[in-house]
């Protein structure tokens, strides 16, 4: 088997990856004013399907990469006006606290792409969407935010598919 084909992974870890990179696309977006059509460009050319310290990795379906990239730019008031609105209900589902909600970036971008994929893509069911995005979140995170991922996105889901 050559290289090209030992990377393509099931369709399954295929669209996982492709929410991964899709994150780490708009975190790069956000963190150097760079649009959709660019940063797609670059990571098609340069990183998705490489290997990353020496271990290959699964190749990410390069449409739902695109598209969700693609969305999030697209809708991005939509999304944030979204995204905070579950933020604060969360805030109002627990105790009391101030009402500015300060999300880390790299957290904003997962959270922005899995209220696009829940809004847009209606291929994939609500669980799998959460599902994938809390587990991008334990990449990067080992504390609650995970919890925060979850209960954010859930909510989300519910609001937009019932």
């Amino acid at each position: 088997m050559n290289n090209r084909n030992a990377n393509q992974g099931s369709k399954i870890a295929r669209l996982s990856a492709a929410r991964l990179a899709a994150v780490q696309a708009i975190y790069q977006m956000k963190a150097n004013g760079q649009n959709a059509r660019n940063v797609i460009g670059e990571f098609k050319t340069h990183q998705l399907g490489k290997p990353v310290e020496g271990h290959n990795m699964v190749l990410p379906d390069g449409t739902l990469f695109t598209l969700v990239v693609e969305g999030v730019e697209s809708r991005e008031s939509d999304l944030k006006g979204m995204v905070d609105a579950a933020l604060q209900a969360g805030q109002n589902d627990a105790k009391p606290r101030n009402s500015d909600i300060s999300i880390e970036p790299l957290l904003w971008s997962i959270l922005m792409c899995g209220a696009y994929e829940l809004l847009a893509n209606h291929e994939a069911d609500a669980p799998v969407i959460i599902s994938d995005y809390i587990d991008v979140t334990h990449a990067f995170y080992e504390g609650g935010e995970s919890r925060l991922v979850n209960g954010v996105l859930d909510r989300l889901s519910q609001s937009l598919r019932g």
